[in-house]
């Protein structure tokens, strides 16, 4: 009976030691996909999401205090190795914007990630010269599209307008339509601008 309880002792402490030998030596890691810290993005519609992995599990991702685990969206990700997350800023104007996240895994052991962001809200503007109607539906149409950062994007009824980073862009296409044409501006934020010539 002795050696009976001797072995379940031993039994019992070996499996203890296997527990006590596996400790948490790694910390979480944090990555944020989209969009990259330090970049210029318009606040409008605006969602930052990452993904934070540890091979013990998360426990809790901490933006600026708010615990995201602790919203009905992503609870039931409590507790895995490996969770996708989403968040939409508050109170967003235009100008540098800076977050902190933390990621903290069951453990105990957390990783901080500072994170920023260049706000810009103002859309880029376009000055169009007078059409010129060149006839069988063909309009020749100018201007000039400008930004307060970078343009990214012109295009006239669906034709792509060659552009650089640029901060200004002077343009003239003939396009050939069939009723009205629409001209798009968009600058490196993603701030748009949209302009019918009927």
């Amino acid at each position: 009976m002795k050696q009976l309880r001797w072995l379940g002792a031993a039994l019992l402490l070996v499996a203890l030691s296997g527990c006590f030998e596996r400790s948490d030596s790694l910390a979480p890691l944090i990555t944020i996909s989209n969009p990259r810290s330090g970049t210029v993005r318009t606040a409008e519609n605006l969602t930052i999401s990452g993904y934070a992995v540890d091979d013990e599990g998360i426990a809790a991702i901490r933006v600026d205090e708010f615990d995201l685990l602790s919203s009905p969206i992503f609870q039931s990700d409590r507790g895995k190795r490996l969770v996708e997350f989403g968040f939409r800023p508050q109170q967003i104007t235009e100008g540098r914007w800076a977050s902190t996240i933390i990621v903290e895994d069951v453990s105990g052991r957390s990783t901080r990630l500072d994170y920023t962001l260049e706000i810009d809200a103002t859309p880029p503007t376009l000055d169009l010269d007078p059409v010129q109607r060149l006839g069988d539906g063909r309009l020749r149409i100018s201007g000039i599209a400008r930004d307060n950062n970078l343009l990214a994007r012109i295009a006239v009824a669906g034709i792509e307008v060659s552009v650089l980073p640029v901060s200004e862009k002077a343009f003239s296409l003939d396009v050939t339509v069939d009723g009205s044409a629409t001209i798009i501006v968009e600058d490196e934020a993603g701030n748009r601008l949209t302009r019918e010539i009927p």
